[in-house]
């Protein structure tokens, strides 16, 4: 069972097993249910680990503070950006470095592999991660446009649920993002990093109707904030 809420824009919480994985958490943004890191620990007594994808503010948003609060949580990011947030809050002992390869195993039973996204970051380079629990796996497309080799994403990792950005100007927009479902083709499509501010403002009704006209054996699952999945 995998257990998946949007807390909006790109920020996730993923229960996996026994684990507790939070990717990208800007857990304050706009269209979050919290708006501080200590009214999210009264939901939440313990983050297993934290996964950024890269490190624009709205993808770190609060890692820093929420592996401070959180005192046996991992950060698990590309090399540069897993020891700068570790070492900000003093530890670089539960900093977990990784870059775009192969699987990285985190416990028994759950593994990561950070993939290739094209965008930009000052430190490290930009990804996606791919989870694996026993029974499924989960692609976070991080903030990327959309590009060919997604298809050896599919082939090698068979993402069971796609997590994609459709918001344009920063990321794919809903065309692009069709066509990265054509390419992964997932069972499910969660669209994700839309009607946050302004540059990002789109109808996430579209991305499920073209998805359906052109992929249709894809489920699109359209999530509000703060609403959980279980898959």
């Amino acid at each position: 069972m995998v257990l998946i809420r949007w807390l909006g824009h790109a920020a996730f919480i993923i229960g996996v097993d026994e684990a507790t994985i939070l990717i990208d958490p800007w857990i304050t943004n706009p269209l979050s249910p919290y708006r501080s890191v200590d009214s999210f620990a009264k939901d939440y007594k313990s983050v297993d680990y934290i996964i950024v994808t890269h490190d624009h503010g709205d993808h770190v948003g609060e890692a820093a503070e929420l592996l401070s609060k959180f005192k046996s949580s991992r950060i698990v990011a590309v090399f540069e950006l897993a020891e700068e947030l570790a070492k900000k809050v003093g530890a670089i002992e539960r900093s977990i470095p990784v870059n775009i390869g192969g699987r990285v195993r985190l416990e028994k039973n759950l593994e990561v592999v950070f993939t290739p996204a094209f965008h930009s970051s000052s430190k490290g380079a930009p990804t996606g991660v791919v989870i694996f629990s026993k029974n499924k796996s989960l692609y976070h497309a991080g903030d990327t446009g959309v590009f060919g080799d997604m298809k050896l994403i599919a082939e090698l990792y068979r993402p069971y649920v796609a997590l994609l950005p459709i918001g344009g100007h920063f990321t794919m927009g809903i065309e692009e993002a069709v066509k990265a479902v054509e390419l992964i083709r997932p069972r499910m499509a969660i669209p994700m990093h839309y009607n946050t501010f302004n540059a990002v403002f789109t109808d996430p009704q579209l991305f499920a109707k073209l998805v359906k006209e052109r992929v249709p054996e894809v489920e699109v699952r359209i999530l509000n904030p703060g609403q959980y999945l279980e898959i």
